[in-house]
């Protein structure tokens, strides 16, 4: 008997199997299917997956035989994957030097015919053999020949379909651990952040309340200046938790009065609205199942913006209507505010994406990036567009629980 040599890229034929993580492996139909066609094709009692390891040979699919791990040296198909780009056919193993007197064929399982074709991946590793074995003398027919070199091609699209799989699990593992790494980054800056920003506010009003005889007009715009960085990075250090945590704030769902809801909002802003005599109005809002947190979020940004970007001089009138489908409740926030034009009606759900200057209307850019996030984890979609006599609609869904 000969040993098998071992392939030129033996180091890296090793490495690449292991971003199959196929080694060890449950029976699976897919694989076992094909290994029943084989056997029935060619017309053997015996039909096998395998994969030739650093020291065996794992038998992802095994008909006529045990799901064994015998130990390389003693295989045909370690033999088989030195010649990946042709099939490997043994009529009669007693009359071939390399297995004479292979254990396998002086014993049990009396191995005589052997014919496997390589599973070669898309770079180029001959990885193990899908094989076919009689205990006679045997011949392939031409026909049978290519069938088996279809059905390996089909066992290496099942390889490269798992390696793509778990390719995809690895990313979206590191894509999770990212998201976490980013709630925890934000909860450091909820407080870690938002402490030093309190405390320049706090100084600087104590500092312009002592000092404020003292102080000329430069150093009172100073003073400005400063208390109000505090409060602009305070305002985004808010959104950014908002935004890290929409996550979260969708799952948790509950009955929800809507009316109530935005009876609370309206609370909230009501220093805005009572400044520039704004009108907020709805009508018969429905109980719905969807998370509170969530909805408030969302609610709360829409009807914060409508108030926010107004021509001057403008009475602000925002109205929130619903309707429903078997699916979705849909909900529309109405503004008679400034507008957007429609080449820029999708950029604002953007990260950060502004359409005016910080001097002209405050924010961070964050606001409508997190409302389309929950939206969206919520099963459903927002979009704006223009009202009719000016200003702008707000649309967005919630799937119904």
């Amino acid at each position: 008997m000969l040993f098998p040599k071992k392939p030129e890229n033996e180091a890296e034929r090793l490495k690449a199997l292991a971003d199959y993580d196929i080694l060890g492996t449950l029976p699976e139909k897919e694989y076992d299917d094909i290994t029943k066609l084989a056997s029935y094709i060619c017309d053997t009692p015996i039909s096998l997956i395998t994969i030739v390891d650093r020291e065996n040979e794992f038998r992802k699919s095994a008909l006529g035989l045990p799901r064994s791990t015998p130990n390389r040296n003693e295989t045909f198909c370690a033999h088989g994957i030195l010649t990946p780009s042709q099939m490997t056919i043994v009529p009669d193993a007693r009359k071939d030097k390399r297995f004479e007197d292979n254990p396998a064929v002086i014993g049990d399982p009396n191995i005589i015919f052997y014919a496997g074709m390589p599973l070669v991946t898309s770079d180029g590793f001959a990885l193990g053999m899908l094989c076919v074995i009689d205990h006679q003398p045997k011949e392939l027919t031409v026909d049978q020949i290519e069938a088996i070199q279809s059905l390996s091609n089909q066992v290496v699209k099942l390889l490269e379909l798992r390696k793509s799989v778990n390719l995809l699990k690895a990313s979206q593992k590191k894509i999770e651990d990212y998201a976490d790494q980013m709630k925890a980054f934000a909860h450091l800056a909820s407080h870690d952040l938002k402490e030093p920003a309190r405390m320049v506010n706090n100084f600087m009003t104590k500092l312009e309340d002592k000092y404020a005889s003292q102080l000329d007009e430069k150093a009172k715009k100073y003073i400005h200046f400063a208390k109000d960085g505090a409060k602009r990075m305070t305002y985004l250090i808010d959104d950014l938790l908002a935004y890290s945590t929409a996550e979260g704030l969708s799952k948790v769902k509950e009955q929800v009065d809507l009316e109530s809801l935005l009876t609370e909002i309206v609370g909230l802003q009501s220093g805005v609205i009572n400044e520039k005599d704004a009108i907020v109005s709805w009508k018969s809002l429905p109980v719905i199942t969807a998370p509170a947190m969530g909805m408030k979020l969302i609610f709360q940004n829409l009807i914060s913006n409508a108030l926010k970007y107004q021509a001057e001089a403008t009475q602000p009138e925002v109205k929130v209507t619903y309707s429903e489908t078997d699916t979705h409740w849909q909900f529309e926030v109405k503004d008679n505010g400034i507008g957007i034009e429609k080449k820029y009606q999708e950029d604002i759900f953007q990260l950060f994406k502004r359409l005016h200057n910080k001097s002209e209307y405050s924010g961070t850019g964050m606001g409508l990036a997190t409302c389309k996030k929950i939206v969206e984890l919520l099963g459903g979609s927002i979009g704006v567009r223009a009202a009719e006599g000016g200003g702008s609609v707000f649309v967005f869904t919630v799937e119904k629980s």
